[in-house]
């Protein structure tokens, strides 16, 4: 009975001894027999941190080149402040999973982690952070990141190895270099604060580019950030140099990010979403022109925050680009057409917002233009038939060739800057409908003009707004409005200027109208309340002479 029990305490205890062996905490030694992190008399004690519990732990030591020769996981990894000759662990054909804390790097020394060239990979779960430490990924070689786990720190080298992020693991403030390998973010994981440049970044289901800062430059030309499924590019900072792309699918959105395209191309597609994000394209210095492309969306197409930038192109297809969504004041330079990548004519621009947009080319595109809210100032031209509505304002010293369409406001010029506006075809004010004209002086040039090449219809009311403390004199006279032809009229709902007695006289030839300033002392009525008036005369008219038929058909009798 004695032998079987001994051989039973026997076995027991060749079990603790491998436990001990292979499941500790330990630290490297100052002189370890090789490099290899899993064997154990390079440890002290003796045995090989891989176990959920453990814990590595760097320090001063001899040989500081380490690698993994089997799958190993820790809990975290330590360098203390002794470890001031840098570290390089490298996993080229196993994978080291770090699933606790993460790890510590004390002496504030970057100590580098190296994956590849063969299928290395680096894990990190559960809520561990890479924290101070330089990544390379080479090869098939790749870091990921899962469950709450960050980057942290991090310093992250992409050599045709990858970086990846699940779950909701995010990249917290590390800087990321593609530099021939990607960057991927799954699940509803984020690219936080970080830093990340050049190569290829994509974001896939409900991933977001959060907070984070994305540079292509135009020396590492080739640089991709796209965004697929429901992803997002949140609040980030993209700026595209010169051949580098920003590319939306699927039903992504934009978001409220800042996207800048210096030479760059940037593509909205399917049925992805602008959100309210800031887009500015414009020329690499020296170099080609940025350029929005919406041809490939799906009808009826985008709406964006805002558009800006000194030149570069716009191109629509056959759809509807809505600027104005974050009620920013923008001015763009560049062109907007139809056509693009993927074809296509007869596409439309929609103003919205509170904002300004001025643009400042020759645009081309073939659709209408609707001008819902805010202002659409056309200090270039458009090619389309224009239609302001209730609530919102064209201004501009532009020319728009097509017909115009007044259900709100048109100011010739800009606010506190009179100006020329020209309509190539037919001018349609409807009744509520406002013309405002901004005076400055009585000289050519200081007074609003609309410039009307075929008819002009009219309804609706005439705002003449004095500008810089200008008073105009008696008898002084503003043709503020040109016409091939004219039907109605205008009225002014205040004629009197400045509290003063004198008030504006209002006239209408066959190719002009005019504003004169009469004396107080002889009100002439201009033409909306001389109608006004004319119809209550008639009235009366009408009324008195009923009242003389009542009185033929029943007389009065004598003495009633």
């Amino acid at each position: 009975m004695k032998t079987p029990i001994a051989a039973v305490i026997g076995c027991s205890l060749m079990f603790l001894i491998l436990s001990v062996t292979y499941g500790i905490s330990a630290q490297w030694d100052l002189d370890p027999i090789s490099g290899d992190w899993n064997t154990a008399d390079n440890w002290t004690p003796n045995g090989v941190p891989n176990g959920p519990a453990d814990t590595a732990t760097f320090g001063v030591s001899n040989t500081t080149n380490v690698s993994i020769s089997e799958d190993t996981e820790v809990n975290g990894i330590i360098f203390t402040p002794a470890a001031t000759n840098p570290y390089t662990i490298t996993v080229t054909d196993f994978t080291l999973t770090i699933s606790g804390v993460g790890i510590t790097n004390n002496p504030g020394i970057h100590q580098n982690f190296v994956t590849g060239f063969g299928s290395g990979q680096i894990r990190f779960t559960n809520s561990s952070t890479a924290d101070n430490v330089f990544i390379e990924n080479n090869g098939l070689g790749s870091t990921n990141f899962f469950d709450s786990s960050t980057a942290g720190l991090s310093v992250i080298f992409n050599k045709g190895g990858s970086t990846n992020f699940f779950d909701s693991s995010t990249a917290g403030p590390s800087v990321i270099f593609n530099e021939g390998g990607p960057t991927n973010f799954y699940d509803s994981s984020t690219a936080g604060i970080s830093e990340i440049f050049s190569g290829s970044t994509n974001f896939f289901d409900r991933s977001t580019a959060g907070n984070a800062l994305f540079i292509t430059f135009a020396f590492e030309p080739g640089g991709v950030v796209s965004f697929f499924d429901n992803s997002t590019a949140g609040s980030a900072s993209i700026t595209i140099e010169e051949l580098g792309t920003v590319h939306f699918a699927d039903t992504s959105t934009a978001g409220s990010a800042t996207i800048v395209a210096a030479g760059g191309f940037i593509s909205f597609e399917d049925s992805s979403q602008g959100g309210t994000a800031r887009i500015q394209v414009e020329s690499f210095p020296e170099g080609r022109l940025g350029s929005l492309d919406i041809s490939a969306h799906n009808a009826p197409g985008v709406t964006i925050g805002s558009i800006e930038g000194g030149d570069g192109n716009v191109f629509l297809g056959a759809n509807n680009l809505t600027i104005g969504s974050n009620n920013l004041s923008t001015t763009f330079s560049g062109v907007i057409q139809d056509g693009g990548q993927n074809g296509g004519t007869g596409g439309s621009l929609t103003k919205i917002g509170s904002g300004t947009l001025i643009l400042s080319a020759a645009n081309t595109y073939t659709g209408d233009t609707n001008v819902n809210r805010g202002v659409l100032q056309e200090d270039g031209s458009i090619t389309s038939n224009t239609f302001v509505n209730h609530g919102a304002t064209l201004a501009g010293t532009g020319t728009i060739n097509g017909n115009v369409t007044n259900r709100g406001k048109v100011n010739p010029g800009s606010a506190g800057a009179p100006g020329v506006l020209t309509v190539v075809h037919n001018y349609t004010q409807a009744q509520y409908a406002h013309l405002m004209i901004q005076i400055a002086g009585a000289s050519a040039g200081q007074f609003g003009v609309l410039d009307v090449l075929g008819t002009a219809n009219l309804s609706g009311q005439l705002d003449p707004v004095l500008l810089n403390g200008f008073v105009p004199t008696i008898g002084e006279s503003f043709t503020f409005l040109h016409y091939g032809a004219m039907t109605g009229s205008l009225f002014i709902f205040n004629r009197n200027i400045d509290d003063a007695p004198e008030h504006w006289v209002l006239s209408f030839q066959p190719t002009f109208a005019t504003l004169t300033v009469a004396p107080g002392n002889v009100p002439i009525p201009d033409q909306g309340p001389t109608f006004l008036l004319l119809g209550l005369g008639l009235l009366g008219l009408l009324t008195y002479r009923r009242a003389l038929l009542r009185a033929k058909r029943y007389p009065l009798r004598e003495g009633t």
